[in-house]
């Protein structure tokens, strides 16, 4: 755990596994000290993470692994949403006791929430930790989408440090706009569509970005571009960038087997196995123009 602000690029780790689809802890372990060395800010788990198709137990020692691989090196991120209150509370109560210095909380997915029943939800959740949280609308998930009211209602009740936000409502960009007025600024807002919008995003007011691990050197060049204001830069690295999203990006399968296949080719990972049931089948068109994208990317940052 480290006493560092939540800021700047947060890749989430995309889970290992090995060939009998158990946990490889020491493939994911390379995977925290890859994203540390890149110059990111720190490391989360999120839904990409395959967060949803770990046991219980599974949850709670990936939580205490990214807390002691990260230590003081960056902050360290929990995704800790549940299909109910109780199991959200669970989960992000180990998650912080286990060292994480803040935690990402999706809303249910199985049931479309109202404003209320959304409000109680993250609230609750909420007052059951006391490190800052991370509201995560997730728009593949969401049977409803999450209103800017009850994200304003969320930051007026608890404060800008407590609770701060991952939106993916689209239109991405100019919901971030409507959050950050809503809240008068205040908003602390983490771009979460793998910095496909985040040329446009980034100048409307952010905290940082959530990418994932296969894109971390990218980001950290797409950012620190637009930190310094050099936009030619930051446009010559995110137009293709958001080339890149739109073939990953298709579903969660789909994405997890472009960033497997990815990632195994940089010796990240030893296999591009899923946890099945999986919904989606590669094509090799697309996995080959994905390479060769992600390849001129890559080049072009690290040169």
């Amino acid at each position: 755990m480290t006493n560092a602000s939540i800021h700047g690029v947060l890749p989430v780790a995309i889970l290992p596994y090995n060939s009998d689809l158990s946990l490889d802890t020491s493939a994911l372990r390379l995977q925290i000290e890859h994203i540390l060395h890149t110059g990111c800010d720190g490391v989360v788990i999120g839904q990409i993470s395959e967060v949803s198709r770990l046991t219980t137990t599974e949850r709670f020692r990936v939580a205490e692994l990214i807390a002691e691989q990260t230590g003081d090196k960056g902050v360290a991120i929990m995704s800790t949403g549940g299909e109910s209150i109780a199991q959200a509370i669970e989960y992000s109560r180990q998650a912080e006791q286990a060292g994480c210095d803040a935690l990402l909380v999706m809303h249910p997915s199985m049931w479309a929430l109202d404003d209320e029943q959304m409000y109680v939800y993250f609230a609750n959740v909420i007052e059951s930790v006391s490190v800052p949280v991370l509201v995560h609308h997730a728009k593949s998930l969401a049977k409803r989408p999450m209103s800017i009211d009850v994200q304003a209602r969320l930051l007026k009740t608890f404060g800008a440090q407590k609770v701060q936000f991952k939106p993916e409502s689209a239109p991405t960009a100019p919901k971030v706009s409507l959050l950050r007025d809503a809240t008068g600024g205040e908003a602390r807002i983490f771009e979460g569509d793998g910095g496909m919008m985040l040329v446009d995003t980034y100048k409307r007011g952010l905290a940082g970005v959530i990418p994932a691990t296969e894109i971390a050197e990218i980001t950290v060049a797409l950012w620190r571009a637009l930190q310094t204001g050099d936009e030619k830069l930051a446009r010559a690295i995110g137009y293709p960038l958001s080339y890149l999203m739109c073939h990953m990006m298709a579903s969660i399968d789909c994405y997890l087997q472009l960033s497997k296949h990815l990632l195994k080719r940089r010796r990240l990972m030893s296999n591009t196995l899923i946890r099945p049931p999986v919904d989606f089948t590669m094509d090799p068109e697309t996995l080959c123009e994905v390479e060769k994208v992600y390849d001129q990317l890559l080049e072009f940052v690290t040169q």
